[in-house]
């Protein structure tokens, strides 16, 4: 071993298990392993069913939710059917989990979700086609998902400044459906503060004390 410990890998190995490369896949939706699975069986059960128990057998379950994550993954259903077919130890599947493939892919992306910053809409179809083909929009990432409905990549402020700069003349809608007013900011001039003799105070208590007032400060309060 301390030679050469990798000397150590075919007795340890003889020791062990061989790892299984297929799987008994079941019609109660289940697929065991009756040993040590082997990498790329592992994560092909693991993307698209959830392990259930841990042992001298290894089982997994198929339920909607997980066939629905290995269609997320990017797995279409005559991939991941062909990918199980070949990990079955029988070459085959069970009807119940091919009717089970067939029903998720057939719901997996009937709704798309998009992200998008803000929305253009126009009754008039023409326009909605000129803006998206308009160059000096492009940094918008404007595209159409209706013939009367754009999607931008910016917020509504940037993109309002960009039409506008376009020459075109948006209005900005709530998310109710009415015409928001913008508001112009109010700029007001401000109010000269009164200037103040520096002298005043010292003027003030002479008179108080019935003191004569320096001349500088009987100029001063002379001119107030």
């Amino acid at each position: 071993m301390l030679a050469d410990p990798r000397s150590l890998d075919e007795p340890l190995a003889d020791l062990l298990p061989p790892l299984l490369e297929q799987a008994h896949f079941q019609a109660d939706l289940t697929a065991v392993v009756p040993g040590r699975p082997a990498a790329a069986l592992d994560a092909l059960l693991a993307s698209a069913a959830d392990r259930e128990s841990e042992g001298h057998a290894v089982t997994w379950r198929f339920t909607h939710r997980s066939v629905r994550r290995a269609l997320d993954a990017g797995h279409s259903a005559e991939t991941l059917r062909e990918d199980l077919t070949r990990a079955s130890a029988t070459g085959t599947l069970p009807q119940p989990l091919g009717y089970l493939l067939q029903d998720a892919a057939r719901s997996h992306g009937r709704m798309r979700v998009l992200s998008a910053a803000c929305c253009i809409r126009s009754d008039d179809e023409a326009l909605v086609e000129e803006l998206a083909a308009h160059r000096a929009l492009r940094d918008l990432g404007l595209r159409a998902i209706a013939p009367t409905v754009l999607v931008s990549s910016r917020p509504p402020a940037a993109t309002l400044d960009a039409l506008r700069a376009a020459g075109y003349a948006p209005a900005l809608e709530s998310d109710t459906g009415t015409t928001t007013v913008e508001r112009l900011p109010a700029h007001r001039a401000k109010v000269p503060a009164p200037t103040r003799n520096p002298h005043a105070p010292l003027a003030l208590a002479h008179r108080l004390l019935g003191l004569p007032a320096e001349p500088r400060e009987a100029q001063t309060a002379g001119e107030r």
